[in-house]
């Protein structure tokens, strides 16, 4: 017989015993006799029976006490029945019991995890105007609450709330707040809270550096986030698997692949064991880079130092391969999945679906889908996206089609990207009536058109020699949104050129200078042919050799390929 079984039989005993609750001998014994049952019920994981200890108890008559309270709000608000422990908290008020700091942080910090913030912060407040005064883990539990929801500023008021009643935040309020700012993009205000830590007597430790490395390394700032790493290693914290693995991360995205490599050695020197995600960073530094050899050995070294890859660690590599164009090498790595149990999903289909179809295997592409639908995994509005653009690219107008309705009838809602990659492909096949219908139809079906799909639709009319309605939809643009951005200005400014309507590509060329934007390739070569034809008015010379003269040989910009 168990501890806590034991401890059952001897409360049944009691309960036989007839033994009245109101014996004060007798009383304070048996309930630290319960609060010992509670506490042991609780560690099992045996919610049920605590609840039903507790309600035979209190319907009985034997008074509990704080402890038994605290126990029983905090253990049922960490076994995820909130609501029970708010009930129950309730319970305690009509019952005249003043519920204790403990319970209150226990409540609101359980509310918190459920999601119900608001509920909450009420609580909160409650809680101060019944002269109950927040400590350090009632503030930093509401902090984290809110924060969840990316609320800092609500959260840096709580925060000054705390500092200004005299309550001394600590390094897990600090952390939280810093991460909170860090995943908003304010990682000059969560710098300055770092800073302000020594002045509170609080030091940074291995979680808050490693939050502000994340924040800097998201935001571009891979240098101070670089300088970080130094400065807390010089301080003698170590940073741990996850400090590393965001920095290896963040070089790997900034083309410092061999830097990356030499913190991945420093992190093995160091006894730090790199995980799945530290080697998938990695693998995913050399696939950017077409670098497949010095790729595979790293899932080599993964598997070696005793590492399983995951299913994402070969989506990686399959995705590499397929860039690199190495279709036989990505299939065999897809077969390979197979072979060692990996589920594949349909991330790992559509990266091979993509593939495939760039290098026009379509029937082979064409294959995978009827597997997925088959066996599964169901295919995702990604994977219908990938295929339907492939179909396209390679002269498959008819089966895209076919496939775009079947989207329709499996039930699968289209998304804006479908009806970007549909209606681009649709003006391409010289059929812009029906892609004015897509285009129109789009607000009906809840869809926002966006950016890329004004310019997709203003590029179709113009091909088709309809500048009035281009420079109306263009117009449509800048008065209610999208922000046209610079691809759009480039094709209205070509389609301008084209029409020889050159007074308004000189104004819409200024609008592009005002918004920084550059010419690309295509419309710089228009411009030097209508020089050396002679084809432009003597009042626009000037202008147009101002534009040569700032235009490199090659052209300004790579040319801007109106494809989805």
């Amino acid at each position: 017989m168990g501890k806590v079984d034991f401890g059952f039989a001897v409360v049944g005993y009691i309960f036989k015993s007839g033994i009245e609750p109101n014996m004060v001998i007798f009383k304070n014994g048996f309930i630290a006799i319960f609060n010992t049952l509670l506490k042991g019920l609780f560690k099992e994981n045996r919610v049920k029976h605590a609840l039903q200890l507790f309600n035979k108890i209190t319907e009985i008559g034997y008074t509990c006490d704080d402890f038994t309270y605290g126990t029983m709000v905090d253990r049922l608000c960490k076994s995820g029945n909130v609501d029970k422990a708010f009930k129950l908290f309730q319970d305690m008020e009509k019952g005249n019991r003043k519920p204790t700091i403990r319970m209150y942080t226990a409540i609101i910090g359980g509310l918190c995890k459920d999601n119900q913030i608001p509920k909450a912060q009420n609580l909160f407040e409650e809680m101060i105007s019944k002269g109950v005064v927040p400590d350090v883990f009632t503030y930093t539990s509401i902090i984290r609450g809110v924060c969840s929801l990316g609320m800092w500023k609500v959260a840096e008021s709580y925060l000054n709330k705390m500092m200004n009643s005299g309550v001394s935040p600590d390094i897990v309020t600090f952390s939280i707040m810093i991460d909170a700012l860090c995943k908003d993009g304010r990682t000059d205000k969560a710098q300055t809270l770092f800073e302000l830590m020594p002045t509170r007597s609080v030091s940074p430790d291995v979680v808050t550096y490693s939050c502000l490395i994340d924040g800097l390394c998201n935001s571009g700032q891979w240098e101070e986030a670089t300088k970080l790493f130094n400065e807390m290693i010089g301080r003698g914290i170590s940073p741990n698997v996850c400090t590393f693995s965001i920095l290896i991360d963040a070089m790997c995205k900034e083309g410092m692949v061999k830097k990356a490599h030499e913190l991945f050695d420093l992190m093995i020197e160091r006894g730090v064991e790199p995980n799945t995600i530290t080697y998938n960073a990695l693998m995913d530094g050399y696939c950017l880079h077409n670098q497949m050899e010095e790729a595979t050995k790293v899932l080599h070294s993964m598997v070696v130092r005793g590492s399983e890859p995951s299913v994402i660690s070969f989506n990686i590599l399959i995705n590499g391969y397929c860039k690199a164009k190495k279709l036989d090498e990505a299939m065999h790595t897809f077969e390979d999945m197979h072979s060692k149990g990996l589920t594949r999903n349909a991330i790992t289909y559509t990266s091979l679906i993509r593939g495939l179809c760039k290098v026009r295997r379509v029937a082979t592409a064409l294959e995978l889908f009827k597997e997925m639908q088959a066996r599964g995994p169901i295919p995702d509005v990604y994977t219908y996206n990938t295929l339907l653009d492939g179909l396209f690219k390679n002269g498959s107008y008819e089966e895209a089609m076919i496939l775009f309705e079947k989207m329709d009838n499996d039930g699968l809602e289209a998304n804006i990207v479908t009806y970007n990659i549909v209606i681009n492909h649709v003006c391409k096949s010289n059929n812009v009536d029906e892609a004015k219908k897509l285009f129109d139809s789009l607000p009906s079906k809840n869809l926002k058109r966006d950016t890329e799909t004004f310019t997709i639709m203003i590029n179709g009319l113009l091909t088709e020699g309809l500048l009035q309605e281009s420079e109306d939809l263009f117009a449509k643009m800048l008065d209610k949104g999208p922000t046209p951005n610079e691809v759009t200005y480039n094709t209205m400014f070509r389609g301008l050129l084209q029409n020889n309507k050159l007074d308004k590509a000189m104004q819409l060329r200024n609008e592009m200078v005002e918004r920084d934007f550059s010419l690309d390739a295509n419309n710089t070569s228009i411009i030097v042919d209508l020089h050396a034809s002679d084809g432009l008015d003597s009042k626009l010379t000037g202008t147009f050799d101002k534009i040569i003269s700032k235009c490199p040989r090659e052209g300004i910009v790579t040319a801007v390929e109106l494809d989805v």
